[in-house]
């Protein structure tokens, strides 16, 4: 029986999060970085030693229960869109596909490509929307016992702390690491008239928007995926 556990997906996938709703629970999962029970990090699809944040995927080894956590494409890509520059250097430099110079359409492109190579790395998938009701499956690989209820009190301790895409936009002013247009992004995101669509996606790249509905659509969403 595996004894940790690495939880897996593209960045704001919502690894943290998941991080702390078992922290909450009293295992020791940290994210991008190892803890006695486990890690839960974007950073672990690639195939490296040492990631931009933490290991990566190289250090995972067959003691290791692989789960891959999605989240809407559309709120994804639109928050990848505020990924720093560090971020996104390691991500080209692990992807063998072209990554788009326009932000957006590099944010789709990553966005298919990392959950499609988590997937085929992990034992169990879900979406981070499912999670509000009900614990994973790959607990239950590991024996922890942890019961519907259990979780969702878990759950809602740990959304007091999560770390938003507004947390991140204040944040980053404060912050000499961020630089001025990574900045820029984070607020022109938070604070968007209109949330990311599939039209706004379909009008950068019909093929990849359509190519990114059919895999969401692919792994059971929880929630109805409106075209």
């Amino acid at each position: 029986m595996k004894k940790t556990i690495a939880v897996i997906g593209t960045g704001r996938s919502g690894t943290n999060f998941f991080a702390a709703v078992l922290s909450e629970l009293g295992k020791d999962v940290q994210h991008e970085k190892f803890g006695a029970d486990g890690i839960a990090s974007w950073c672990l699809v690639a195939d490296c030693d040492q990631a931009v944040y933490g290991p990566g995927g190289n250090m995972i080894t067959s003691d290791f229960a692989i789960g891959h956590q999605l989240r809407d494409p559309l709120k994804t890509i639109g928050s990848l869109t505020t990924f720093n520059k560090a971020s996104w250097r390691y991500i080209t430099e692990n992807t063998s596909v072209a990554m788009p110079r326009k932000m957006m359409h590099r944010a789709m492109r990553h966005w298919l490509d990392w959950n499609v190579r988590a997937g085929e790395k992990a034992s169990y998938t879900w979406w981070l929307e499912s999670l509000k009701e009900e614990a994973p499956a790959v607990l239950e690989s590991l024996d922890w016992g942890v019961s519907n209820e259990e979780w969702r009190a878990a759950y809602a301790k740990a959304r007091h702390g999560a770390n938003t895409g507004s947390d991140r936009s204040v944040n980053s002013i404060f912050n000499a690491k961020v630089g001025p247009i990574t900045q820029w992004r984070r607020y022109k995101h938070t604070n968007r008239s209109n949330p990311v669509s599939w039209d706004e996606l379909r009008a950068i790249d019909a093929v990849l928007a359509e190519e990114i509905f059919q895999y969401a659509s692919s792994m059971n969403p929880p929630h109805s995926l409106t075209s």
